[in-house]
């Protein structure tokens, strides 16, 4: 997966956001920022999968960019 991200210092902190989903995270340096945002967005389209697999109305595409 591919997405686009803006990583801001904010702060003490570096803030890394997908600005496909808006999903953010944060960390002390600009490479952990980015790294806890890889493993949030890991996550979050793991607990998309489940919804899918539990509603018969949504469905897995591929887009082609």
């Amino acid at each position: 997966m591919k997405t686009v991200i803006d990583v801001k210092k904010e702060g003490r902190w570096f803030v890394a956001t997908d600005l496909l989903t808006q999903v953010a995270d944060q960390g002390s340096t600009r490479t952990a920022a980015i790294a806890a945002l890889k493993k949030a967005l890991q996550e979050r389209h793991e607990l998309l999968l489940q919804l899918v697999a539990k509603h018969p109305s949504m469905q897995v595409v591929d887009v082609e960019v």
